[in-house]
């Protein structure tokens, strides 16, 4: 979202006459935030991520009065505003609603248990230590407005430790959090600045050069630190998506001059296109007038699109998008290869150059038979292909020996190195190439 779109429940104002949104006062409101979104996201596909938001709405919905009303600020945040509360009975309400929020539920056949932050403001001045006497009689005009009530939660939920995370806080209201608005989308903050591209490395097996970079996103967030998008992207909406690959491309186009005039050759940087952005008319258009304003040539764009981006194809808009990128001769590769499906369909379709082994078939490669029998499945349909393997997630040596061992062509993990930003890249690329002169290079097998 470009801006955070908050709504109430239109026909319950409606029938039961609430004020108008501008005259609206209370004492109290309840902010609950879901916040194990990065274990949720490894664990469930993008419409199982839905359905557990949509039944945690549902269940939040029907735990409240019908004249509370309810907002939805984000994918996963919720907003209760408890009209003609006792502050006993605000707080009494609070414990239930987060109690509810965090019970476990039964979703694509397993049983999942939310980790839900809360924050309860008093307009009052109220907490756990009781009432602030100078304004515990404020009559109800005098008391802030609803948004700035909710706009002091999102800051006491910003500002909570992460060992205090999945708890309950209770606050009083303070005038002394006002002032900017309050940045709380990716959206929002991509206008800030404080979304920037981190790069990881890809080391070609058979040579030890460096092959490129992958752009992930990283979110500099003011009180929390870095985050990773496991963090973020779940709550993303559509716009959200679009914004972070446009910066994303930026950034990484600036990049690749930058490595340039420092006279380091890295050839190519990938840059993951969510199937939203494939399914966008004229995104191809604007990606290649992008990589003509920055004067870099077409095949030193890798563009990741998930294996699961059979299904996006049937999009006519996807299509050309796809083809037309392809046809520039920008480098697509098959992202998560082996946990989607219509892969084939798409390599025959849209001229792949690259599968990326997904880092669940390679982790324990060295020791576990299973995986050396899949791993060696792909890589022979690979070179039966003529298209290239990279191995993500590769953590420890004896994996990368393996895969090289194997025959696969590139890896990337934390192994070789974790990602960071462009200022670590110079460091790591003046390191990396002293060291790979003194590597013996080893021979693909045939």
């Amino acid at each position: 979202m470009s801006k955070n779109v908050t709504r109430f429940l239109a026909p319950i104002r409606k029938l039961l006459g609430c004020p108008a949104e501008a005259r609206d006062h209370s004492r109290s409101v309840l902010l609950l935030q879901l916040e194990n979104t990065e274990i949720l996201a490894r664990t469930l596909d993008k419409a199982a991520m839905s359905h557990l938001l949509v039944q945690l709405s549902m269940t939040l919905g029907r735990a409240v009065r019908p004249y509370d009303p309810v907002r939805v600020l984000s994918p996963g945040l919720f907003a209760f505003v408890l009209r003609n509360r006792t502050d006993r009975d605000a707080m009494h309400v609070a414990h239930r609603l987060h109690r509810q929020a965090q019970a476990p539920i039964a979703l694509a056949g397993q049983t999942l248990t939310p980790v839900i932050s809360g924050a309860l403001v008093h307009a009052d001045g109220s907490s756990l230590s009781g009432p602030d006497p100078a304004r515990a009689h404020l009559p109800g005009p005098d008391l802030p407005p609803v948004e700035t009530l909710i706009d002091n939660a999102r800051r006491r939920l910003q500002d909570t430790p992460d060992g205090d995370l999945g708890q309950l806080r209770l606050y009083p209201y303070d005038t002394t959090l006002a002032g900017a608005p309050l940045i709380v989308t990716i959206g929002e903050a991509i206008k800030a600045g404080q979304v920037e591209a981190w790069f990881q490395p890809q080391i070609c097996c058979h040579s030890g050069s460096v092959t490129g970079f992958e752009a992930l996103a990283r979110w500099n967030h003011p009180t929390r630190g870095i985050l990773a998008p496991g963090v973020f992207m779940p709550q993303m909406s559509d716009t959200d998506h679009t914004a972070l690959t446009y910066v994303m491309l930026q950034q990484s186009l600036s990049a690749l001059k930058e490595w340039d005039d420092a006279g380091f050759r890295v050839p190519t940087v990938s840059v993951n296109i969510s199937n939203h952005e494939l399914s966008e008319r004229g995104f191809a258009d604007c990606l290649l007038w992008e990589l003509d304003r920055h004067e870099i040539r077409p095949e030193r764009l890798v563009i990741e699109v998930l294996e699961s981006v059979g299904p996006v194809t049937s999009n006519a808009d996807a299509r050309v998008n796809l083809r037309k990128m392809s046809k520039a001769g920008c480098h697509i590769d098959l992202d998560d290869f082996g946990t989607g499906y219509a892969s084939l369909d798409a390599i025959r379709q849209f001229g792949i150059h690259r599968i990326k082994l997904d880092r669940s078939f390679v982790t324990g490669c060295d020791i576990d038979p299973g995986q050396q029998r899949m791993i060696l499945a792909i890589l022979a349909l690979a070179e039966r292909l003529g298209i290239a393997a990279l191995a993500e997630g590769v953590e420890t040596r004896e994996e990368h020996a393996f895969l090289a061992q194997m025959g696969c062509d590139e890896v990337q993990g934390y192994a070789i190195a974790r990602p960071m930003p462009l200022s670590a890249t110079m460091d790591f690329l003046t390191r990396h190439s002293a060291a790979a002169a003194d590597l013996p290079s080893i021979a693909r097998r045939i």
